[in-house]
């Protein structure tokens, strides 16, 4: 490890989305949030130069807002959605932003402006890198982590390292085979994606209104599906709605599906559920347990935790850091 490592007491986490871009400074002593700046528009269909430039100007308003010299930061990560080249700081493809984004360079000017080494990968894969180190993975050395939202995407750590695969496209575990020929969403028909998504959550309750079953949801959205939502849901869930209940029992039950096959291949101590589905909490947990726990070798299953997310909406920025904090130990 360099030398004057001990002398950059901070690191920098970004989290890029396709509509804005955030950044904080996170103490490494602390291992807490002591600075950042306002969300900006990312600019992701102006090309990859304005929103570097995007990246770079909510860095440095986080640093600014600690009053921080880039001098005592020892890096910065970024959370990229799309496949991703860490090593060469490219992103290869991202599907949010324009077809210009294929094959690009983003880490360098980045760099360029900002002073410090910057290091990138993808969004949901450092999202589990987040929760490793600052979240609820702290003290595993081999966790999975699904992030439930728009679509579903996930991460892998083994032995403390993130899998990124050969072209940086590991731990796609959201076009995982749950229901062969189910429903396909934005991914191969039947995947944990189509059958978990946002989407399918909201189409699995209408389904159930339509068929004229009891249910708050009727009368709360007034028999429109368009005014349903996962949270709506998950509300009417809490209070014992029978037909939400089930919707939510039957997303575990796929998530589940997929959580014995990870557990059987890679063995885990810990499974982490997060993104914005996850909110709904026990309920969609105690269904994923139920059915990994019927699946998967008992004892694999038996040494494997299945926990709700902890770093919520910083997990892209804890991530990024995470990598950063990463990277600096691998060049040492």
């Amino acid at each position: 490890m360099p030398n004057d490592v001990a002398s950059k007491p901070y690191v920098l986490g970004v989290d890029l989305g396709g509509t804005n871009v955030r950044a904080a400074v996170i103490d490494r002593v602390s291992e807490q949030i002591v600075a950042r700046g306002e969300n900006i528009p990312s600019r992701a269909l102006d090309g990859v130069l304005a929103t570097a430039g995007q990246i770079a100007t909510a860095a440095k308003t986080a640093l600014h807002q600690g009053n921080i010299d880039p001098e005592r930061v020892v890096g910065c990560g970024i959370a990229v959605p799309g496949v991703i080249k860490g090593r060469e700081g490219i992103v290869s493809y991202a599907p949010n932003f324009k077809d210009q984004w294929r094959g690009v360079q983003i880490s360098a000017p980045v760099q360029e402006s900002l002073g410090i080494p910057v290091h990138i990968g993808n969004d949901a894969n450092l999202a589990a890198f987040g929760e490793f180190r600052f979240g609820s993975g702290r003290g595993v050395r081999d966790l999975v982590m699904l992030t439930l939202g728009t679509g579903v995407g996930g991460g892998i750590i083994i032995d403390g390292k993130l899998i990124e695969g050969a072209t940086g496209g590991a731990g796609e575990i959201g076009h995982m085979i749950v229901n062969a020929g189910g429903r396909g969403g934005n991914s191969s028909f039947g995947s944990l994606e189509g059958e978990c998504q946002r989407d399918a959550i909201i189409e699995r309750a209408a389904r159930k209104v339509q068929q004229g079953r009891k249910t708050v949801l009727a009368e709360r959205t007034d028999y429109d599906r368009f005014a349903l939502t996962p949270a709506l849901i998950a509300q009417a869930a809490s209070e014992g709605d029978a037909v939400a209940i089930e919707v939510f029992e039957e997303t575990g039950y796929y998530l589940g599906i997929a959580v014995a096959s990870l557990i059987n291949i890679l063995n885990p101590e810990m499974v982490v559920i997060g993104g914005g589905i996850a909110q709904a909490g026990e309920l969609l947990l105690d269904s994923i347990r139920r059915t990994s726990n019927a699946n998967a070798l008992r004892a694999l299953a038996r040494t494997c935790q299945i926990v709700p997310a902890q770093l919520g909406d910083n997990a892209g920025i804890f991530g990024g850091a995470a990598l950063a904090l990463a990277e600096v130990v691998t060049e040492g």
